[in-house]
């Protein structure tokens, strides 16, 4: 009952107040609703449980090599961890593929997953309808059998039942489909159209631990067994297994993690940044608020004093208090929640390619749960800080006093400790921002190596090679042919392809050894990344040839072994001398069934990704390269004159002339492709930014506030001056010191912030110190001034103040 009194009466005032109100209900809308659309993201990103039973047991396995700190694992290791481990209820693995669907309809190259036979049943993955693979299924000599995944299964089957049984053909393999994997289900980040066995292909893998054909290990841990435990047991059996196979094991110890902090590593810091800077936004909103609720108390003074002085208790009045905080924070978490639903498209069109694909980020309960703690917190802050103007003995002198009496240096302290701490978190955010978008401006300017404009490309996937020796080199033959049509095209200066674009963050690298440099144990096997190219690929990219010559078409099966290195690798491997002549193999340890590759030529060094190093890398010849491992993609690059996007149905109408069952993915300008890069970068920088503003103009509205309000306070004391002489101009430059004051304190305790903090945000940036002097000054420039902006409308009405009309009021 006296809860709903409460509340009547809240609304009475808030009423009264309506100014009041609506400040206090947009700054906490603004406030909550960032927080609650950034919480959905982190949610459903990194909190959210993976789609499994018991999936906090569920861990991935990876191996810990020398030069790769986490690589996938070998297939040979891989049989061992899983027969000598103990800590694991099931273990399996996966590895994700892609393949060209065709028979009917348009060839389609879709993604897959490669399993285990056990996998399935070990996540408890039913299919809707047919049968889940099984172990039998996984064995050498099995028949080929598949799994539809839903969405497959509706696109070209319409969700017929009658689909099972039925064959389908991927990469020019025919298998039968008997089961369709239920809607919805995800595997390491990738929504499967198909799933086949593991067991027939692994079957066929070479008998070498130092390979590593992209084999996720997935462990599901006893009940009782702890992650650590496990860590301790796989690093046993990793180091037991370096020691026993030394020659061509290259896994020195075993990583062992869960499955959900794994997949989401990458992006973790970036969203945990984002939330931290939310908070303080809410944080910045929360004291802004708070400020106006002390300063709303001290006018109020008289009203209390006379509740007081009828009986009304202390805790009353508190209570009081707190139901009118908590009115105005739930009301403003209502406003922020409608805010977040309707930044949320916005939200998701801005993080791109950022979150992981498929990802679906929604405000659910959970969501809505922490709004509602966040508002409940923020609602009895507003009702406890101005609490302390309550307790007052002498209810004769509160009662006498105008209307613009002194509050007390208590509350004055409270208020101006408020603006300060808004102050610096503000400068605090603003350092980040300004960090953020300086490592943008210098990964954008970063050399690539390669000139991007005017270029077409796209990426041929191709079937695994036929057993047939008369179609041994039909891959290839296809390559050669599409290159040499496309090269006739109107508008194409140079047409050429390559296994790994560059700046793409994709690629591979291999192991290797130089003649007359043999290892003598795996520590000392060397690696390099691994490209596979055609001729005219460096001259469509505009890559410089520094010695030798280019790849050419002569460069064939039959013609003598050669290989393109770039600088990285020269200066890496040979140092001063010329590596023209020299000669490597592939493989970690010589062997005399793998042909030597002479160095012909030295080009200028390529960026793979942006942020990183240059690294080693060497180019072969792609018919050459197709002899010693089989080349199961090329993607097409295309210089043109013109436009290059005019060109698409050309590209499209030469492929299917050539081969009617190749599909073409992802036709895109190099431009786009290099843009990609920037898309998590550009989404720190900008929410950051927006972030960054939004807490400065509230700690801006803040120092109004408070000065304003003290401005008034000391009204009569102004008059007085003035009429002692005091000048307008020394009045106007009193109250911005004042202002300033404030401004400065805060900037240096969000400066000496900045600076213990600033290492958090190392990771995430390039090419920038996280103390960079630059940034520093600028961010405490823009927040001064913003300080100062805030205090020339106090300023400026105290410096017009009525001397009589304040002489006889005070």
């Amino acid at each position: 009952m006296n809860l709903i009194k409460d509340l009547q009466f809240s609304f009475r005032q808030l009423r009264k107040a309506k100014v009041f109100a609506i400040v206090a209900v947009v700054t906490l809308a603004l406030g909550i609703g960032c927080n609650t659309a950034i919480f959905s993201v982190f949610y459903s990103v990194l909190l959210r449980p993976l789609p499994f039973p018991d999936s906090n047991r569920l861990v991935i396995v990876s191996e810990h090599a020398t030069n790769f700190p986490m690589l996938t694992a070998s297939w040979l290791n891989y049989k061992d961890w899983k027969a000598q481990s103990t800590s694991f209820e099931d273990f399996g693995a996966t590895r994700i593929v892609t393949m060209a669907l065709t028979g009917s309809g348009q060839p389609e190259q879709i993604p897959g997953q490669m399993v285990t036979g056990n996998l399935l049943h070990m996540l408890a993955v039913n299919p809707v309808a047919g049968r889940p693979l099984s172990t039998a299924d996984d064995q050498p000599a099995s028949p080929a059998v598949a799994l539809l995944g839903y969405g497959l299964w509706q696109r070209r089957f319409g969700g017929a039942e009658s689909v099972i049984g039925q064959t389908i053909t991927l990469d020019r393999q025919t298998y039968t489909v008997v089961g369709v994997l239920p809607q919805g289900f995800e595997l390491l980040q990738q929504a499967p159209d198909f799933v086949v066995a593991m067991g027939p292909w692994a079957s066929k893998l070479p008998d070498d631990r130092s390979w590593h054909p992209g084999i996720n290990a997935i462990g599901r841990l006893k009940p009782g067994v702890s992650l650590n435990q496990a860590r301790a047991e796989m690093s046993t059996i990793a180091k037991r297994l370096y020691a026993q196979y030394s020659r061509d094991n290259i896994a020195i110890d075993a990583v062992v993690n869960p499955m959900q902090a794994q997949l989401v590593s990458d992006i973790k810091p970036a969203l945990t940044m984002l939330l931290g800077a939310v908070i303080f936004v809410l944080l910045i909103a929360c004291g802004n608020i708070a400020n106006l609720m002390l300063t709303r108390a001290t006018a109020r003074r008289r009203e209390i004093a006379i509740r007081m002085s009828l009986g009304a208790s202390d805790w009353k009045i508190i209570r009081q208090l707190i139901v009118e905080g908590l009115v105005l924070s739930i009301t403003g978490a209502a406003v922020g929640v409608g805010l977040a639903y309707l930044l949320m498209p916005s939200l998701m069109h801005a993080a791109g390619g950022v979150l992981p694909p498929g990802m679906q980020v929604h405000i659910d309960a959970r969501v809505l749960l922490f709004t509602v703690v966040l508002s409940i917190f923020a609602g009895v802050f507003f009702g406890i800080a101005p609490a302390g103007q309550i307790r007052m003995r002498d209810l004769r002198t509160i009662l006498n006093e105008t209307e613009r009496a002194g509050s007390g240096k208590r509350s004055k302290l409270l208020r101006n400790g408020l603006v300060v701490s808004e102050i610096s978190l503000a400068l605090l955010l603003m350092m980040g921002a300004g960090l953020f978008v300086r490592s943008l401006s210098r990964l954008s300017s970063v050399n690539l190596g390669f000139s991007d404009d005017h270029l077409l490309v796209a990426d041929l996937p191709v079937p695994p090679a036929s057993t047939v020796p008369a179609e041994a080199h039909r891959n290839m033959d296809f390559y050669e042919n599409t290159l040499r049509e496309l090269r006739t095209l109107p508008g194409v200066k140079f047409a050429g392809a390559s296994s790994f674009l560059p700046v793409s963050g994709q690629g591979s690298a291999i192991h290797f050894n130089i003649q007359g440099r043999p290892p003598h144990n795996a520590s000392e096997y060397i690696t390099a990344n691994y490209r596979v190219t055609s001729s005219e690929y460096f001259q469509a990219l505009q890559i410089p040839l520094l010695a030798g010559r280019w790849i050419e078409d002569s460069d064939r099966e039959t013609a003598p072994y050669v290989v393109v290195i770039n600088q990285a690798m020269a200066k890496t491997y040979f140092g001063n001398q010329s590596p023209l002549g020299k000669k490597m193999q592939l493989g970690a340890l010589p062997d005399d069934s793998t042909p030597w590759m002479t160095v012909v030529g030295l080009v200028g060094d390529v960026k793979q990704t942006l942020a990183t190093d240059v690294q080693t890398e060497m180019y072969v010849p792609y018919r050459q390269a197709n002899e010693l491992l089989p080349v199961r993609t090329m993607s097409v690059v295309m210089r043109t004159a013109v436009d290059p996007t005019l060109l698409i149905p050309d590209l499209r109408e030469t492929v299917r002339r050539i081969n009617p069952d190749q599909p073409v993915i992802h036709i895109r300008t190099m431009e786009e492709n290099v843009a990609k890069n920037f898309s998590q970068p550009q989404f720190r920088a900008l929410l950051l930014l927006i972030f960054a503003g939004l807490a400065l103009l509230i700690a801006a509205v803040g120092v109004y506030g408070v000065m304003a309000y003290s401005t008034a306070q000391r009204s009569g004391e102004i008059a007085i001056r003035m009429a002692l002489g005091c000048s307008v101009e020394r009045i106007f430059a009193l109250v911005i010191t004042d202002g300033l004051r404030l401004t400065l304190i805060g900037v240096a305790i969000g400066t000496a912030l900045s600076l213990v903090l600033g290492h958090w945000l190392k990771s995430l940036l390039f090419g920038v110190s996280s103390t960079d002097a630059v940034t520093l000054v600028a961010a405490i420039a823009v927040v001064v001034t913003a300080g100062i902006l805030a205090t020339l409308l106090p300023a400026r009405r105290a410096s017009r103040v009525q001397i009589a009309t304040m002489m006889r009021e005070n």
